[in-house]
């Protein structure tokens, strides 16, 4: 894998930070600021939720003409913004799932590209990958998605095929990918439309869902990753410029069961109230094992996440009871026809 031997340092770099409003951009652009980059964040969100220190920019990088204004005078891109959604989302929007999601990724790579930047990382997914109990990064292009991903996962494969051919055409090395696996923390997705298990949870079990009803029985197996703990991996890979593709998850194998058993209880203790637990086995619960395999990124920069899952599931419960109020005003594109 080729890599930088020395560390870039991002003091001073101008950074540009897609999405970074969301779920892993947020904690992301604290970082970045606390290593003293001076950050852009381009967003469709109203408001910014940072001090004045962060540059601001309410726009579409959908549109090109977008993409050039907030590139200017940028060194290194994380490019964070995209569409997430459960396997009903992927069903009832699939076309904005599809076309958005490629769109956004052609425009911003792009005028990136045209613009020279040092460093552009991409996020792609762990839905590129063809159906595998633990996914592997040699494995990416050995099949097609899921079906249940294939809306999301192809958009994002393409994305990875642009920066292939970007190196091929332009030997644009600065071009990097990071897979993220199920990650999850405040500041994620609460909408009730388009929620992933996670958060889908704490919203009914916050809002009063007594018992909460979750669906399938519970013994699918999946693994997670803090958002925080992400961030950390964006950030190395982009100071050590690593070319490959890297995951980033947990690797530690949790079943639903457990999830939602942690997730009530934190939430119990939290609220102060007993909640049950019900089972719809009549709904869909997706395939009964994947994982996501992280010895790439152990191997290759040492990392690991340092967030276990109870830990975070109660900081991310305690969070949203504070602040669940606020979200309302977060944009969502799928709440556009």
């Amino acid at each position: 894998m080729k890599k930088s031997e020395t560390q870039e340092d991002l003091a001073k770099n101008n950074i540009l930070v897609t999405g970074g409003t969301g779920l892993i951009g947020i904690p992301l652009v604290k970082k970045l600021q606390e290593l003293g980059a001076n950050v852009r964040v381009v967003s469709l969100d109203e408001n910014s939720p940072f001090d004045e220190e962060i540059e601001f920019v309410r726009g579409d990088i959908c549109e090109r003409e977008v993409c050039k204004e907030v590139l200017k005078d940028i060194d290194i891109v994380f490019h964070l913004a995209g569409i997430k959604g459960g396997i009903g989302v992927a069903k009832t929007k699939a076309s904005t799932f599809l076309l958005k999601n490629i769109l956004m990724n052609i425009q911003i790579m792009e005028a990136a590209r045209e613009a020279h930047v040092k460093r552009f990382l991409y996020t792609s997914s762990i839905c590129i990958y063809p159906p595998a109990r633990v996914f592997e990064e040699k494995n990416a292009f050995a099949g097609l998605p899921h079906p249940s991903d294939r809306f999301g996962g192809i958009s994002k494969l393409v994305g990875e095929m642009q920066i292939e051919a970007y190196k091929l055409q332009y030997d644009t090395e600065g071009f990097l990918t990071i897979r993220p696996g199920n990650t999850f923390g405040p500041y994620d997705n609460f909408n009730s439309t388009s929620a992933l298990i996670i958060p889908a949870l704490i919203q009914r079990v916050v809002g009063g869902e007594n018992p909460l009803t979750v669906w399938g029985d519970g013994s699918a197996v999946r693994d997670f990753v803090y958002a925080d703990d992400v961030a950390d991996l964006m950030i190395l890979m982009v100071r050590r410029n690593v070319t490959e593709p890297l995951n980033a998850g947990s690797g530690e194998p949790l079943t639903i069961k457990t999830v939602a058993e942690t997730v009530v209880r934190h939430a119990g203790k939290i609220l102060d109230r007993r909640i049950g637990i019900e089972w719809d086995t009549s709904k869909p619960q997706g395939e009964k094992y994947r994982v996501t395999s992280i010895e790439k990124a152990k191997s290759t920069l040492g990392w690991s996440p340092k967030v276990s899952f109870d830990a975070g599931i109660e900081k991310t419960i305690k969070w949203y009871a504070a602040n669940k109020s606020k979200l309302l005003k977060r944009y969502s594109i799928m709440s556009e026809d």
